[in-house]
């Protein structure tokens, strides 16, 4: 059956009375579905980066952080955490506590003891007195700052093994509190924490059979810092990327692997930070606009621009669920020295090609 375009009624005869009558009238309705993909320009072998001017900190100013706790392990690099443009580090060893036992009582000097310009206090100063001191990990030296140097007779050094206290074999300078300087050892293999004065540490401690003069402590601490902001190739500072960073290079021989020591350092701040996206030296190249729809649809063709540039257009989109998006105009430019007979560029079909 053929319809005519345009037709809206059929019309329907009947001849069951022996007459021609028209007994119904058909309405038509045309319905149209149409599927189509839209063509979106391909730009290939063009590569835009931002080129802008300098980062300005806005509201800058410096931060310190003082005795930062971080427990050393091996020769793994050990960050102090997200802070940028540090100076001034120090990394320095410390006793948790540090008590004094005059026979009758406990008297604590942790606070004065970890003070470089601190109250002075004094050590044994009779055969009664027991000098504490302890730390939360194993250590093997620690430094003593003396106000005034001590005299004594008898003295020793003692560790607990778990059931007792054992004589500790120590050296150094300051192992006798009679003058500046380093108490070393070597950690005992059965070395273990015990409970002094509500306290579980790792402890030593001195005694002397007699006392002339009392040692005046003014601090037990010693800077590790051989070299402060060591500049680290910035190629070495991760293992899975270049990050510039720095830091203090440690002595060696005075810390216990996993010995906790404290940082301190200043860093910069700043209440925000500003930079132009693309200020300047657009990048050149050459673009290819492919527009090749599917089989049986359309024009296929390209459009090739032998030389051009990429310029931002209008505002950036910022949308914290998605990439930067940064609207740009492809600008053409005249290559007559390279293309002379198509300077800005030509057009190529691919229509009935075989």
């Amino acid at each position: 059956m053929d319809i005519e375009g345009g037709t809206e009624e059929l019309e329907h005869f009947s001849n069951r009375s022996g007459k021609r009558l028209k007994d119904k009238v058909i309405v038509l309705e045309e319905k149209l579905t149409l599927k189509f993909k839209f063509d979106e320009p391909v730009i290939e072998n063009l590569k835009y980066y931002f080129k802008g001017g300098n980062i300005e900190n806005l509201s800058p100013g410096t931060g310190i952080v003082t005795d930062l706790k971080l427990a050393l392990a091996g020769m793994v690099l050990r960050s102090v955490g997200q802070y940028y443009g540090l100076s001034g580090v120090t990394v320095r060893q410390f006793l948790d506590k540090v008590f004094l036992y005059n026979g009758a009582a406990f008297v604590d000097h942790s606070a004065e003891a970890d003070t470089e310009a601190g109250t002075p206090f004094d050590a044994m100063t009779d055969a009664n007195d027991f000098l504490y001191l302890g730390k939360v990990t194993r250590f093997k030296e620690l430094y003593a700052n003396l106000a005034v140097a001590g005299s004594y007779t008898g003295l020793v050094w003692e560790y607990w093994d778990g059931d007792e206290w054992k004589a500790l074999v120590t050296s150094g300078a300051g192992d006798g509190l009679d003058s500046d300087g380093a108490i070393t050892f070597t950690p005992p293999v059965d070395w273990a924490k015990t409970t002094v004065n509500s306290h579980s540490l790792y402890w030593i401690s001195a005694k002397a059979t007699a006392v002339a003069t009392p040692a005046t402590v003014n601090c037990f601490r010693q800077n590790c810092v051989v070299n402060t902001d060591y500049v680290l190739d910035a190629g070495l500072a991760a293992e899975d990327g270049r990050l510039p960073g720095r830091i203090g290079r440690l002595s060696g021989g005075k810390l216990v692997d996993g010995e906790e020591v404290k940082v301190s350092f200043t860093y910069v701040t700043w209440a925000s930070a500003r930079f132009a996206i693309a200020g300047s030296s657009f990048i050149e190249g050459a673009a290819r606009l492919e527009v090749h729809p599917d089989t049986g649809r359309g024009l296929r063709f390209d459009v090739n621009i032998p030389k051009c540039i990429l310029k931002p257009n209008g505002g950036i989109g910022l949308d914290d669920k998605k990439w930067l998006e940064v609207p740009m105009t492809l600008e053409a430019l005249d290559d007559t020295a390279n293309t002379p007979l198509a300077p800005l560029g030509y057009y190529k079909s691919y229509e009935n090609v075989a």
